[in-house]
């Protein structure tokens, strides 16, 4: 029996018929994950160290909070008096602090400005950001977890500022007052953040030449922690109203709620001397405040 030869266009046929069955599964397919690129949080897209300082997770712990017995106080005539007293503070909810302060670089990529006096120089975009109120701290923290597509922490309508859901928050936020001074112990001991020297960790008066530095320059490492610039540069925003400490005990305290009308700064800046530099010492200010020696960092609550 004589074999029949197909027609010659059935090879064409069927492969055009593969192609097209490849094609109706592959453009859905890559359709989707065109749809997913787009709706991926930007954390993912956009370099994060363009937005932010690394953030490092700490341990929970407890840790004496306020001056202790060997703080070096180098004014005798300064009192220091909202230092104490010296109580006990436990942190049980674990999360993660930046590395070092916001810098101007940082600042200008998620606000679009830059309001720091310390402009125009060579490393200005890696020196902290400062001139900053606790208000533009705060709508920056809410900007950038929108930006990583995380929830924001608060809630703000004019000059009112709510934090709802307090360190169970996951966006950005700005460190409460405990939470700074445990960053910046490191469970060391030390009178500043990361040494018994000024001289070793932190830009103050003595060293400074009147200006911030870029962050993480200090010659000496970091405090155990791998922490940088808590004592210097510039002072920091926290959430806290300002308000005497208490004797008692507590965990994961949040300040006091006086509604009063300061927000406290920690860290010491470039323009301060030793003693205004200590782990301990504490300021505050309006939260509309703005200074070229005042900055801030971030935390995150994990998980």
């Amino acid at each position: 029996m004589t074999a029949i030869n197909p027609p010659w266009w059935v090879w064409p046929a069927r492969v055009a018929g593969v192609m097209c069955l490849a094609t109706s599964v592959l453009l859905p397919v890559w359709y989707i994950c065109q749809q997913s690129i787009a709706a991926m949080p930007k954390e993912q897209v956009v370099s994060l160290r363009e937005l932010r300082p690394t953030m490092l997770l700490l341990p929970t712990g407890e840790f004496q909070m306020g001056r202790a017995s060997n703080d070096t106080i180098v004014d005798p005539a300064k009192l220091y008096e909202d230092e104490l007293p010296q109580h006990q503070v436990e942190i049980t909810r674990a999360y993660a602090v930046s590395e070092t302060e916001v810098t101007q670089g940082q600042y200008q990529a998620v606000m679009g400005t830059n309001p720091s006096r310390f402009v125009g120089k060579e490393d200005s975009a890696r020196r902290p950001v400062e001139n900053v109120s606790w208000y533009e701290a705060v709508e920056y923290c809410n900007k950038l977890s929108e930006r990583e597509g995380l929830a924001k922490c608060y809630e703000v309508e004019g000059e009112v500022v709510k934090w709802p859901q307090g360190v169970d928050c996951k966006g950005y936020r700005l460190p409460t007052e405990a939470e700074w001074e445990y960053a910046a112990r490191a469970e060391e001991g030390t009178v500043y953040a990361g040494s018994n020297k000024a001289e070793d960790v932190a830009w103050f008066a003595e060293n400074s030449k009147g200006e911030t530095h870029e962050v993480k320059s200090k010659e000496r490492l970091p405090n155990q922690w791998g922490l940088y610039d808590l004592s210097g540069n510039v002072w920091e925003w926290v959430w806290d109203e300002y308000g005497p400490y208490k004797a008692e005990s507590s965990k994961n305290p949040v300040g006091p709620l006086l509604g009063g009308s300061q927000r406290v700064n920690r860290g010491g800046s470039w323009s301060y001397d030793a003693g205004g530099v200590r782990v301990a010492s504490r300021d505050r200010n309006a939260p509309d405040y703005r200074n070229r020696n005042l900055g801030f960092r971030l935390v995150r609550s994990y998980p």
